[in-house]
């Protein structure tokens, strides 16, 4: 995808850079095309530059005390991945695997360095990424420890329609990127609880089903339960 007449309007590249240094990034830049599950960057691993999603999904995965992964956030088309390694050890925390095929943009250190110093928009909008992440970060520790099992499917079902939107917009359909074993393990409960709350959630209403696919219905019911904006 070329930086210069990208239409990916979630891209914060494409959003806050000016046009001279889209041409650099355009120059600059690695294009990564990622098979289904492929590794984009590893737990451990020394951090050499920045990714974003062109097009694709990702899911990006923590090591838990059983040394099994644990998903921590789906990202979608336009959106940053890597930036949990930027700390003064350089160090991946975290590791990130594809989806679905994707096409990932790689931007060195040095030259995403050059862009946040040479555009203020960049710079403001990845201080305030930073911010949200950390409060998501907060978040998400609080509702491990202490919410229902609905409200934890409703807090991954509300995060993954952030991140990925609606296949159909007008009916609501959910775009969920994952199959019921990786969202159990995106919601923190089990395989037989998720399967249980999202029977409760059709019977009363809030999610509709239709050959195998997902339809959001109660908008309120979903935001209340998971205490977060759809939207």
């Amino acid at each position: 995808m070329d930086c210069r007449d990208c239409i990916n309007t979630r891209c914060p590249i494409n959003n806050t850079c000016l046009p001279e240094w889209l041409q650099y990034t355009q120059n600059h830049k690695s294009s990564i095309y990622a098979s289904v599950g492929q590794s984009i960057f590893n737990e451990g691993e020394l951090v050499r530059g920045i990714y974003i999603i062109c097009s694709g999904k990702a899911k990006v995965l923590i090591e838990d005390d059983n040394g099994k992964g644990r998903i921590i956030r789906v990202a979608g088309s336009g959106q940053v991945l890597g930036h949990r390694g930027f700390s003064e050890t350089m160090v991946y925390p975290i590791s990130a695997k594809t989806l679905i095929e994707s096409e990932i943009a790689y931007i060195s250190n040095e030259d995403f360095f050059k862009l946040i110093r040479s555009n203020n928009d960049l710079s403001i909008y990845m201080m305030m990424f930073f911010a949200d992440e950390l409060m998501n970060s907060e978040k998400n520790l609080r509702i491990s420890t202490t919410l229902t099992s609905r409200e934890k499917v409703a807090y991954a079902l509300a995060r993954l329609i952030k991140a990925n939107g609606f296949i159909n917009e007008e009916a609501r359909q959910i775009d969920l990127g994952l199959n019921f074993k990786e969202l159990s393990n995106f919601a923190g409960i089990s395989y037989t609880t998720l399967t249980r709350v999202l029977k409760s959630f059709l019977q009363e209403g809030i999610l509709k089903k239709s050959n195998g696919n997902f339809y959001l219905v109660d908008e309120s019911v979903l935001s209340q339960l998971s205490w977060m904006e759809i939207q």
